[in-house]
């Protein structure tokens, strides 16, 4: 099924405007997941996210910087609800979707954004489970900055795998340094949106596990995995990430009204 985009004719029940920058899914018979990340545009101020869904139809992300879709919150403040229709229809039908969110402290820069190629599956051996993303408050007992360069995450019956690149960094002792990293957990995580994004993590077995603390989207659930890694002396490079041509301004942000998700 082609992807809905945007219903440009203003609906006052979806008060709400998100800018996605990036929208990848996959799916069949009758029923589409993914992942992506996003802005939710407000008069005051800007608050950024990562999504994952599950609905019957998928979207596109949004095209220019002035382009959005109209939105409302669910009975969560980890839903937010978006208002599409399908394209090239002069009088096209509304649907909608709910993003299960992960919110984030600081808006996206949108020329900041990975550019998402991986973690998406077509046909599915059990029910889709959204990807997690990284925890941002700090802990303290998680000192490590673990910042997942690429990727590539599966799923089947009994856990997630993943495997990919990152940049390991300690503030404390000033160091940095590349990692190939693998891991099987119950939930798996994704590629850095931003080049200045990481994962909070601390050693298991020092030099070779590493326990990194994930957000899992549509609730304030932290979860945690287990990643066996192989340092390298160099780092690696923000190859996947769409060169920074402008800077985006970033007002302050706050987070929505405290609702029990």
């Amino acid at each position: 099924m082609p992807p809905d985009v945007p219903i440009k004719a203003p609906d006052p029940s979806f008060p709400l405007r998100v800018h996605l920058l990036t929208a990848r899914f996959g799916g069949l018979g009758g029923v589409y997941h993914g992942y992506g990340s996003g802005n939710l545009v407000d008069a005051r101020a800007t608050l950024g996210f990562d999504y994952g869904f599950e609905c019957v139809v998928p979207f596109v992300a949004n095209e220019g910087p002035g382009d959005t879709y109209q939105a409302r919150w669910t009975d969560s403040q980890y839903g937010l609800e978006i208002l599409m229709a399908e394209a090239g229809v002069d009088q096209p039908r509304a649907q909608t979707c709910t993003l299960h969110l992960a919110l984030k402290k600081r808006p996206f820069e949108p020329a900041n954004t990975a550019a998402l190629t991986h973690g998406v599956s077509y046909s599915l051996r059990k029910r889709w489970q959204d990807p997690d993303f990284a925890y941002e408050e700090p802990q303290l007992d998680y000192p490590l900055h673990f910042h997942v360069v690429d990727g590539q995450r599966t799923e089947d019956d009994s856990a997630d795998h993943g495997s990919g690149t990152a940049n390991l960094s300690d503030p404390a002792a000033q160091t940095q340094q590349g990692a190939e990293f693998s891991y099987n957990c119950s939930y798996g995580f994704l590629t850095n949106s931003q080049i200045t994004g990481f994962y909070q993590g601390r050693w298991v077995k020092p030099g070779s596990e590493l326990e990194v603390l994930l957000q899992r989207p549509g609730s304030d659930k932290v979860d945690k995995c287990t990643v066996e890694v192989n340092l390298r002396p160099q780092t690696y490079p923000e190859s996947h990430h769409i060169p920074l041509s402008t800077q985006a301004s970033a007002g302050r942000v706050g987070r929505p009204g405290t609702v029990t998700p």
